[in-house]
């Protein structure tokens, strides 16, 4: 009898722990939530850290984690808080706003190839992101833009280049470190455009009906 009167105040004592947990779990990301709406990002970053800490699997406290250091400058660090929300929830909707609040942190740090896959990542979930597709066509246009910037221009004051021995060491131009190549953005771009033209012809059949551009939850 004695044996079975501990196990009982055993698990009602960590009955009480994680009940305990999940409200200060909470509680954390209620004040959170109220500094962020005061504009106070620094301290309502303090309070989604301590809900994640409290609870790795939450993802509301790793996206409003990644909003609130967001801005506070610190893009690195909101990058990797809405790449856990994406990997943590398991609802579609909610992790195509994960995914394209990264991309927009990505664009924000020129990390535009990687930008790019997360807003593709974006629309795969949710094909309606009107934002995320104009986000996507931007990180295009940039990247090409860079890509024509880094081309290796031929300099007219040296006509004798041609004329040096195959064996002696030339100049070489600057490498394009892209793993996209010129036309495989501009491919990229062509698919978005016939994209855009598919779905304006699908808004005009239906009236009333819009896509929800929220990223909030």
């Amino acid at each position: 009898m004695v044996f079975m009167v501990k196990v009982i105040v055993l698990i009602f004592g960590c009955f009480s722990i994680a009940t305990l947990n999940a409200q200060q779990e909470q509680g954390a990301i209620v004040q959170g939530n109220e500094l962020y709406k005061k504009g106070e990002f620094e301290k309502a970053t303090q309070q989604y850290q301590k809900a994640t800490e409290l609870n790795q699997e939450n993802t509301y406290a790793f996206y409003n984690l990644g909003n609130a250091l967001y801005k506070t400058g610190k893009k690195d660090e909101a990058e990797k808080a809405f790449s856990g929300a994406a990997e943590k929830t398991k609802t579609p909707l909610q992790k195509s706003k994960a995914l394209y609040n990264k991309g927009v942190t990505l664009t924000r740090q020129k990390k535009l190839e990687e930008s790019i896959n997360a807003y593709k990542q974006t629309l795969r979930l949710n094909p309606n992101d009107q934002q995320a597709r104009e986000n996507l066509q931007m990180a295009l246009n940039e990247l090409k833009k860079q890509q024509e910037q880094q081309k290796p221009k031929e300099d007219p004051k040296k006509p004798d280049d041609k004329k040096q021995p195959q064996n002696e060491d030339k100049p070489k131009p600057e490498q394009n470190n892209s793993k996209l190549n010129k036309q495989q953005v501009e491919q990229m771009l062509n698919s978005l455009r016939q994209e855009e033209k598919r779905l304006q012809q699908n808004v005009q059949k239906k009236n009333n009906q819009g896509s929800n551009n929220a990223k909030d939850w």
